[in-house]
């Protein structure tokens, strides 16, 4: 006869004592159809020491051969929710990043934390869109910032465990496989209202209807390549650039 376990229960069973302690675990989700480029996983092998000397357990999850993107990222999320991960960050195999923005995006507070890029050409136009304020600027949160977002693209994408759970409260017809451990079709994209949305663009409007804010860390250097060029960017430099701002080349104020 094998061990036999007995737990006691107290009168006043706590939920949260089923749980396992949490600890600070991020997952990285990077779909590709055959490789990643190689200036992507050299950026993240610099990352990681930052990483873990930040307090963070870390692990990588590859999704090869999928044309399917939605369905390569449902599929990456549940195995790094198996692997107990408390953030989970989706990163295009074609970006790189200076070795301490990937920590800087896992660290800004928030469920849906994003950093956005340039397309792939000229001339320098960064992929998904703003909030605007009452004046008509972008609205900027004061303690670190964070511009909040209408849209942005999933390339270096920070989702927390809560808002997996939050966007499946909201979204129950999007889960598929076994009830006890459903995938999440995050970025399920298609026709609504008669616009069609893309798969980042789509998580995006769902997000914000029912679940919360997106936040987007503006000062990362996010490059964007193809086999032969690389469209190197950084949104905060864009934006001070623009008409009105501090680095308008029209105004003479450059620092």
């Amino acid at each position: 006869m094998g061990e036999t376990t007995t737990i006691v229960t107290p009168p006043t069973f706590p939920s949260h004592a089923i749980k396992d302690d949490e600890k600070k675990k991020v997952v990285f989700c990077i779909p590709t159809i055959t490789k990643p480029y190689q200036v992507c996983l050299d950026s993240l092998e610099a990352s990681i020491p930052l990483i873990t000397a930040a307090g963070w357990e870390e692990g990588t999850v590859y999704q090869i051969g999928c044309p399917y993107i939605s369905a390569a990222r449902s599929m990456m999320l549940r195995k790094a929710l198996d692997a107990k991960a408390t953030v989970i960050v989706f990163i295009d195999h074609d970006l790189s990043w200076d070795p301490g923005d990937l920590l800087k995006l896992i660290e800004t507070k928030g469920d849906v934390i994003a950093g956005t890029y340039r397309f792939k050409g000229e001339p320098a136009e960064y992929m998904g869109a703003l909030f605007p304020g009452l004046d008509g600027t972008p609205i900027v949160r004061d303690e670190d910032g964070c511009i909040k977002a209408h849209s942005i693209p999933a390339g270096f994408l920070k989702i927390t465990r809560a808002a997996v759970n939050k966007f499946l409260t909201a979204y129950p017809e999007l889960a598929y496989g076994e009830e006890c451990s459903p995938m999440v079709d995050l970025f399920n994209h298609g026709a609504y209202e008669k616009v069609w949305y893309g798969e980042d663009y789509a998580f995006s409007r769902r997000w914000n209807a029912k679940c919360g804010d997106i936040w987007i860390v503006p000062d990362l250097n996010l490059n964007h390549h193809t086999p032969d060029k690389m469209y190197a960017g950084n949104f905060h430099k864009f934006m001070l650039a623009q008409p009105g701002g501090r680095d308008d080349p029209r105004c003479g104020r450059q620092e």
